[in-house]
């Protein structure tokens, strides 16, 4: 059972259940049940933000009533409540007894389409996933607790069809983290990434629905857009901040029909596609200032993700510098100097910059002893002399098995050195040293597994 509870804004919390902390997500819902009609007694639970009703196959609620057309209705969730929309059916849509092609249901609205009436009752789906000790999740590396956090967010999220917003300075790792919620999501489909800004505004509507041949100068060839490539998939919409307004109706319109137009066709496609959002700016400023649909906004943004800068969690640096060095293949010696440098620097540019930066030192220190003055970064020769530095700064294994601090030691005898030391400052409490070094705590049980108990404080 949830005891105490911390909101995190949106649709998020998180709860205390037992002796651990779990992202819970509330996701809201409807329950539409048959109360006339051929299929009577029928009860429907839904957590999408958009139902469409109709015999059609793809419809969300299926109905067996010859009255009811193809696609007969839709109901959206707004910031006002649900809307029930007519769309062009043959016998049209009743909202609690009047003929409506737009209206707002309340609790217990009893809609008509066709022979068929159904009862509207809200509910809450309610997503779990408790704080697990762990160095990383998918392709996104860091143990630190505001990235166990976020880790437990996105294992909460993932497997829901609940549109998710991305945010975070430029380098954070927001297509990472919207692949590990693909990788999660149980969806068969593909991830495809667009990058809004990447795109010339011209090209941005033929590109997310695709276009006809002959749609304009250049299209020898009709051409599916992103949406469609997505389909059983994610679509991942970076740099969402550079969408026009223009385009904006395009886009709000697919999310809620969840079908696409291509450009110069008049043929309409269904999609299934969940929908990934990122971008660095604050849309709640852009509502504001009028370059974001405030419509659009809560369509995209039912639940949020915020990635927290990498000078946030500095405790993470270690386990981003050995990840690195191992998939670059790093042939330079990294020392304690080095490695401290790395840990003090605030890192504006983020994951992406201390990427780039340990590519760098593979390339000038190859084959040898990095140094701090191969960094390239401001203030780093002027870090802490050698021998200064604390043990727990020099925990940091990367790829090469001759890395060294700067007294010379092995990789294996730095990392013992800075478990030893942790474990001193902590009073032998491994959860607290652990947290201390950046790792997770079944990180650390492993490595005490190779040093005898006759060492240990």
């Amino acid at each position: 059972m949830a005891g105490a509870s911390v909101k995190d804004g949106d649709c998020t919390r998180r709860v205390r259940m037992g002796d651990s902390w779990a992202t819970l997500i509330e996701l809201p819902g409807l329950r539409l049940t048959v109360i006339e009609g051929p299929e009577r007694g029928r009860k429907r639970d839904f957590a999408l933000s958009t139902i469409r009703i109709g015999t059609a196959q793809g419809n969300d609620l299926v109905l067996r009533d010859s009255t009811v057309s193809r696609n007969h209705a839709r109901l959206e969730q707004t910031p006002s409540g649900w809307l029930v929309a007519d769309l062009g059916s043959s016998n049209g849509t009743l909202l609690d007894g009047v003929r409506v092609r737009e209206g707002y249901a309340k609790e217990g609205s009893r809609i008509q389409v066709g022979e068929t009436v159904l009862e509207l009752k809200s509910r809450t789906e309610n997503h779990y996933a408790v704080m697990r000790e762990e160095d990383g999740l998918g392709p996104l590396v860091g143990g630190s607790s505001r990235m166990r956090e976020l880790y437990a967010l996105i294992r909460a999220v993932a497997p829901t069809p609940a549109p998710v917003l991305i945010q975070g300075e430029s380098g954070t790792g927001k297509e990472l983290a919207a692949r590990a919620i693909h990788e999660l999501s149980g969806r068969s489909g593909p991830l495809v990434v667009f990058d809004a800004a990447a795109t010339s505004p011209d090209l941005i509507r033929s590109e997310l629905f695709g276009h006809a041949k002959g749609a304009f100068t250049g299209a020898a060839e009709s051409r599916e857009g992103a949406f469609r490539r997505a389909d059983g998939g994610t679509l991942f919409l970076d740099e969402f901040g550079e969408l026009p307004l223009t385009l904006q109706p395009n886009l709000l319109r697919a999310l809620e029909s969840r079908e696409v137009t291509p450009v110069g066709s008049d043929r309409t496609y269904p999609v299934d596609v969940r929908v990934v959002v990122a971008t660095n700016r604050d849309l709640e400023s852009e509502v504001r200032a009028g370059r974001c649909r405030e419509d659009l906004y809560h369509r995209i943004a039912v639940v949020r993700l915020k990635l927290p800068p990498l000078r946030e969690r500095r405790e993470d640096v270690p386990g981003l510098v050995r990840h690195f060095a191992a998939k670059l293949a790093a042939d330079s010696e990294l020392g304690a100097d080095v490695l401290e440098c790395l840990a003090r620097h605030d890192w504006p540019g983020n994951v992406r910059a201390l990427r780039n930066t340990i590519e760098r030192l593979g390339i000038v220190a190859r084959g040898r002893r990095a140094t701090p003055r191969d960094l390239d970064l401001p203030g780093a020769v002027a870090a802490s002399p050698a021998g200064s530095v604390d043990p727990v700064a020099a925990l940091a294994p990367v790829a090469s098995v001759q890395a060294a601090d700067a007294s010379g030691k092995t990789l294996e005898q730095a990392e013992r050195e800075a478990i030893l030391a942790a474990l001193r400052r902590t009073g032998g409490n491994k959860s607290a040293a652990a947290r201390l070094l950046g790792i997770a705590l079944t990180t650390l049980k492993r490595k005490l597994a190779s040093i005898p108990d006759g060492e240990l404080p």
